[in-house]
């Protein structure tokens, strides 16, 4: 379901239509300001110390809305309230305060993110209607140490019952205050009121309507391999559906959608068009005086690199390119550093008085063989369809059967899109897809447009994976059974829906319809009780395995989302590390490894994400992590060596070196220690031992010499930070 301030009809735009404030027939505009700052302080719980105050109002006729504002010499508070006291928007603002550091801190914040949600939770029970209202916190961002804040958001449920309203939450993490709330508001966006909770249809009933708006296509689908492919049902493109709750009807919400666009802004207008590629400069020719070897080597990669006038004259020769009436405007070259391939880029273009079409055609830039083309043409241009749909079409065969004969013979008609006569492509496209078995695989692909006013070739673009071995088409799910797999995977529940409905005086839907009315509304937004097709958060679906008759999904891979481990439960140091994972702080992947041995790497990685830095071993790249830590001071260039097994007391050191503490460490002759093992320390880490004693981060037995594993860094953190 959209979110309310992203619909094209939100009430919001009602405050910039000049509608006059509607007079206030009980209250002047003072006592009713007056009323609604007592309200708002009670709430609040503001005080009198505050020695400035003024509100201002901005009304319409949906809800009018008042802006309040108290300040004093040390902070300032605004907020956004409706006419009965409910808070809209909440902001407090510090005077004075001191711009956040740069640096890392290596410390929990003073108060925790369960003690901040607590907090949240008793904020949002005073500002919401109690009555009505009820808040949910979604699935919210991992903690971070030095963001300085928890933000927390979720749904505010109406009679119990999911709706399209949301709050947004910041609390700081240095004592819990509460520095901004922000909620969406229905008096502000919906008309109407909140209907019953009381559904007359069943969730039986409205599942098996909605069933039927599902349909699913078999193709083969490429495996994470690269290099098979296997069939599966994936689900159709389609419009979607909800089953209103109190009526058991079936109705069409994109239909609904597209009739409340159209009465609301009339036709449909056009997005203006880029003016085409800028002008990319040519490659300037090589000179070999005084160049080192390395860039010799990287000379003689354009090597056999045509110049762009007989590239030029090679893609004329292709007629179906049309280029014979566009004149060559710039060209630019690009080196493939994995392959060697040097891919050119010329873009050409035709001026008819102050409007310009333009086509870039990509070719090998040492062969000429065409690779892609794209056009772009003028936003209003009057085209007339000089090509049919028909000649068209077979005009893109021909050109692929000379152009990519070998794929192309594997390929059928997947896709048709004729012009519709209105929009600015002015062109014909088709895409043909491999096939295999009689099904598709959509992912190898030859597209291919034709502009209709003279039967050239305005779109190429092919996408292909050579050698893909598909599996058998023998044992396959029946299309029913596949559809029932992929309904059950769905969710059904009551929720309340946010849905544009027609104004119409005859059904009463508010008050407020006439007005709206004549002010050019034909639609608006209301709340209805609905069922809707909802897939479980969390995981992506993508259809149901033609075999099994699994449906395929896989987790969201969230960069934010907090971290967890499958593989801490009962270990010695499980404690330290939830609560380390619950800020950020750890290893990516969903494993800890907690008994193996630690290396540079492992630490680096630990380290590094106290700043904020993720690092997936099995996604990223060495290189950039170990360039975060030394920006971040942990280490030199120097000093790298990733697979190397760190010592106990090497842990220590690099822990206390990165925190700011190497310098007073290296201090000689001013520290002892009472480990058990003190004469064993060496005397370079006699420092290090000392202040990990006295900082609680080491305790027992120092063991400078033993390899440590990755829990005990883990903790040897974790207690630094407890500090």
């Amino acid at each position: 379901m959209k979110r309310f301030f992203s619909l094209v009809l939100s009430a919001v735009l009602l405050a910039t239509l000049g509608v006059p404030a509607r007079a206030a027939e009980e209250n002047s505009a003072d006592q009713r300001l007056a009323q609604v700052t007592a309200k708002v302080k009670k709430v609040l719980d503001i005080g009198d110390e505050y020695t400035s105050f003024h509100g201002e109002l901005r009304e319409n006729e949906l809800a009018p809305v008042w802006d309040l504002e108290w300040s004093r010499e040390t902070d300032r508070i605004a907020v956004t309230a409706a006419e009965d006291g409910k808070v809209i928007r909440y902001y407090f603002f510090e005077e004075n305060t001191p711009a956040s550091s740069q640096s890392v801190s290596l410390a929990f914040p003073a108060v925790s993110r369960e003690e901040a949600q607590r907090t949240a939770e008793a904020f949002l029970g005073r500002v919401r209607d109690p009555a009505l209202e009820s808040a949910a916190f979604e699935g919210n961002d991992a903690a971070r140490l030095n963001s300085g804040v928890y933000r927390f958001s979720g749904q505010i449920q109406l009679n119990g019952l999911p709706s399209p309203l949301s709050f947004s939450l910041t609390l700081r993490s240095s004592d819990g205050k509460i520095t901004r709330f922000s909620r969406d508001n229905l008096e502000e966006n919906v008309i109407g009121g909140v209907p019953s909770a009381k559904a007359a249809a069943s969730q039986e009933e409205a599942a098996n309507l909605l069933r039927g708006t599902l349909a699913l296509r078999l193709e083969y689908v490429l495996n994470e391999d690269g290099s098979t492919a296997s069939l599966r049902y994936l689900p159709e493109a389609g419009d979607s559906y909800y089953v209103d709750a109190q009526t058991g009807q079936l109705v069409n919400l994109t239909e609904l959608y597209e009739a409340a666009n159209r009465g609301e802004n009339g036709a449909a207008g056009g997005t203006l068009m880029d003016s085409g590629d800028a002008a990319k400069p040519e490659a300037a020719a090589p000179n070999g005086d005084g160049l080192s070897q390395a860039e010799l080597e990287g000379v003689a990669k354009l090597e056999g690199v045509q110049s762009k006038e007989a590239l030029d004259g090679m893609l004329r020769e292709i007629t179906g390119l049309g280029l014979e009436r566009y004149a060559l405007a710039s060209a630019g070259y690009s080196l493939d550093q994995e392959t060697g391939n040097v891919t050119a880029s010329l873009t050409y273009a035709r001026r008819e008085g102050e409007k310009i079409w333009r086509r870039t055609v990509a070719c090998d830039a040492k062969t000429g063989a065409l690779v892609s083309v794209h056009s772009s043409a003028p936003y209003g241009q009057e085209s007339k369809a000089a090509v049919s749909q028909a000649e068209a079409q077979q005009t893109a065969k021909d050109f692929l059967a000379e152009l990519w004969g070998g794929e192309f013979a594997s390929c059928a008609l997947y896709e048709s899109r004729p012009w519709d006569g209105e929009s600015w492509n002015a062109s014909h496209a088709f895409t043909f897809a491999q096939q295999e078995n009689g099904y598709f695989l959509a992912s190898n692909y030859l597209d291919i447009s034709v502009d209709v006013t003279d039967g050239s070739i305005s779109r190429l673009y092919r996408q292909w994976t050579d050698g893909v071995a598909f599996d058998s088409a023998e044992g396959i799910l029946g299309e029913d059974d596949a559809l029932e797999a992929w309904f059950s995977h769905y969710e059904q529940p009551l929720a309340y829906a946010h849905v544009p409905v027609r104004l119409d005086l005859s059904q009463d839907l508010s008050p407020l319809a006439e007005t709206l009315m004549d002010m050019g509304y034909t639609y608006f937004y209301a709340l209805k009780l609905a069922y809707a097709l909802q897939e479980p958060a969390g995981r992506s679906y993508s259809g149901v395995d033609a075999k099994t008759g699994e449906v395929v999904s896989q987790p969201y891979a969230a960069a934010d989302a907090p971290l967890t481990y499958d593989d801490i439960d009962g270990h010695w140091a499980a404690q330290q590390l939830e609560t380390l994972a619950q800020y950020g702080v750890g290893w990516s992947g969903g494993s800890c490894q907690p008994r193996q041995e630690l290396t540079q790497i492992d630490l680096v990685a630990l380290l590094a994400s106290t700043a904020g830095y993720r690092y997936d071993p099995d996604a990223d790249d060495a290189d950039s992590l170990y360039r975060q830590a030394y920006s971040l001071g942990i280490l030199t260039p120097a000093a790298r060596q990733d697979s190397a097994s760190l010592t106990r007391g090497e842990v220590v050191r690099m822990l206390l070196d990165y925190a700011g503490y190497g310098g007073v460490a290296k201090l000689e002759g001013i520290f002892t220690c009472s480990f058990a093992d003190r004469e064993e320390i060496p005397q370079e880490l006699l420092g290090y031992a000392a202040l990990a004693q006295g900082l609680g981060i080491v305790t027992g037995r120092f063991d400078a010499g033993r390899t440590a594993t990755r829990a005990e860094a883990a903790v040897m953190l974790y207690n630094f930070m407890s500090c």
